[in-house]
């Protein structure tokens, strides 16, 4: 019988190992089956993350790029949107304010002419005669005929008349000036002239000033922006 109870009880205890053994070993299983669950999840999160950083990146590339595209074409629409008008009013006062200080320096006085504002050259007059052609009165420059036509934006065919100044008024005879402010083909020319007779072709003869200031001081007011 005590054999019996020693068998009986050996077996038990093998029995009683077995399955504490079996427990651990299911135990150590869904350790390692946990940790890889939590492995693959942490790197599935990780993918994610990382995948909408770079979409968030590249969202946000494409936000700043549209944006210098949005500026720089405002830009180029505002440089676009400053051009040079080759004559307008405030040159014209700019010309006034020049050509005041410019006499001061000749020890001469000029005054400002135009259509229906005319001077009277020796009888002639400027500028209606010559734009209107009244009584066949023909401008030239170096002695060939022009197109001369009065322009408020300094642009006509041919030359573009955009000022009138003369100091006949106060010089002496024989001694007066007229200077005609024109623009030919975007090009300032100052013409002068002091023709005191007519002549049988009854042109009014006019050269380009050999003055480099006042020409210099032209160039500039219609260079101005």
């Amino acid at each position: 019988m005590k054999k019996v109870s020693i068998i009986s009880l050996l077996f038990t205890t093998l029995l009683l190992t077995a399955c504490q053994q079996n427990k651990e070993v299911s135990s150590t299983s869904s350790s390692t089956k946990i940790s890889q669950e939590t492995t693959i999840t942490s790197t599935e999160h990780s993918a994610t993350t990382t995948e909408m950083s770079t979409s968030k990146s590249s969202v946000s590339t494409e936000s700043s790029s549209q944006q210098m595209t949005m500026e720089s074409s405002s830009s180029s629409v505002r440089e676009s949107q400053v051009v040079n008008v080759l004559w307008s009013k405030a040159k014209a006062q700019q010309l006034n304010t020049f050509m005041a200080s410019w006499g001061q320096t000749m020890k001469q006085s000029y005054k400002e002419y135009g259509p229906g504002n005319n001077v009277n050259l020796y009888g002639l007059q400027l500028p209606d005669t010559v734009l209107a052609n009244t009584n066949g009165w023909q401008a030239t420059v170096n002695n060939v005929p022009i197109t001369l036509t009065w322009s408020e934006n300094g642009e006509a065919a041919g030359y573009a008349l955009v000022a009138v100044y003369s100091d006949v008024e106060t010089q002496a005879s024989l001694a007066k000036h007229v200077y005609f402010f024109t623009i030919d083909a975007g090009v300032p020319k100052v013409l002068v002239t002091s023709q005191n007779q007519g002549n049988p072709d009854n042109y009014l003869y006019f050269k380009e000033t050999e003055n480099q200031q006042l020409k210099d001081g032209f160039t500039e007011i219609v260079g101005n922006v």
